[in-house]
This record gives structure tokens, sequence and C-alpha cells, in this order.
């Protein structure tokens, strides 16, 4: 990482992952009862966690906050 991850970055991150594994998790039981309107609910509910998962790593990106660093960068041990 080129500069320290803020925390609002380390929350979206955290917060969509559990939320995207709770919905998978819970549409996958839901599959094998078999209550197949729930389960396709819960299939539903796992986009929005992407979508803040895509969200939150674009904005890593944009900002420098994850990738190789600029070329002309010190890194140490060089």
């Amino acid at each position: 990482m080129n500069t320290p991850v803020t925390p609002y970055v380390l929350a979206g991150r955290i917060f969509s992952i559990i939320g995207m594994s709770f919905c998978a998790a819970a549409a996958i039981l839901l599959f094998i009862i078999p209550e197949w309107l729930w389960g396709f609910v819960a299939v539903l509910t796992f986009f929005p966690f992407f979508g803040l998962i895509v969200l939150v790593e674009r904005y890593s990106a944009k900002h420098g906050l994850i990738g190789p660093p600029e070329p002309g960068d010190h890194v140490d041990g060089d």
C-alpha cells in the first residue's frame, strides 16, 4: 500500500464482506430447506453489498490506497 487506509475504507470493506457472506449463506440454507422465495430474496440482498465493495475498491484505487507504487516513488529497502 502506498498510504495508510482510512477507517472509512476499512469499515466499508468489512461491512460489505460480512454482508455478502451472510446473504450468501442465508440463500444457500434457504435453498436447501427449500424456501425458494426467501432464498431469492437473500440472493437479491447480496447485490447491494457487492456494489458497496466495488465502490470502496474503486475509491481506494482512484486515491492511491491500493495498487503498485507510482514510478519514482521511494520504496523502503531500495
